[in-house]
């Protein structure tokens, strides 16, 4: 499959499409408690990170989606973690620091607009990826090309699992899960 996603197209939804979208999203999305969830380690995920009173209360100081990345930094305890802001002067050096990493534990990609970026970095994180590794990706709709974008990465061969909270795209790829899955959560 061939997605149209060159720079020129990358535009953002207007106000309100994006009003729509949420609208949607939030109506459509599993409960943010867990009711309703059949897979243990997403239950597990809503209740110990998203509903844990430490998440509650770093939120309440900070960007939720920053808590909440902390949170998951906290929980699984990945052996290695990067963090990058989506910028075109670094993205040669992330690359490369990507490109010599030996392994991705959490990978944080925050502030991109651009799908063809988010393909770029997910195609090199995609490479030093192991069953516990976590990738997540801002602004997931933030433009049509964005979500062709995100549905793309989910149906990947190496993804056995998608949490998609609206702002954010979490993408993991654990052995264990036997069928692939993509799970909304209202956060």
């Amino acid at each position: 499959m061939t997605l149209n996603v060159g720079k020129e197209n990358n535009m953002s939804y207007s106000f309100p499409i994006r009003l729509y979208k949420y609208f949607n999203y939030y109506f459509n999305a599993s409960n943010g408690k867990g009711h309703g969830v059949h897979s243990p380690f997403v239950f597990s995920f809503i209740s110990s990170i998203l509903n844990s009173k430490e998440l509650s209360e770093e939120a309440a100081s900070a960007n939720k989606y920053h808590a909440l990345v902390n949170r998951m930094i906290a929980f699984y305890k990945p052996a290695a973690v990067m963090e990058l802001e989506a910028a075109s002067s670094i993205q040669e050096y992330a690359l490369k620091e990507i490109g010599e990493a030996e392994a991705i534990g959490l990978f944080y990609l925050k502030q991109n607009k651009k799908a063809d970026d988010l393909m770029l970095y997910f195609n090199a994180a995609i490479k030093k990826i192991n069953t516990q590794s976590i990738l997540i990706f801002d602004s997931i709709h933030s433009s049509k090309e964005m979500e062709a974008s995100w549905e793309q990465m989910k149906m990947h061969k190496e993804v056995k699992l998608t949490i998609d909270l609206h702002k954010l795209g979490i993408v993991f790829f654990r052995q264990e899960q036997l069928e692939k899955e993509n799970f909304t959560i209202r956060f």
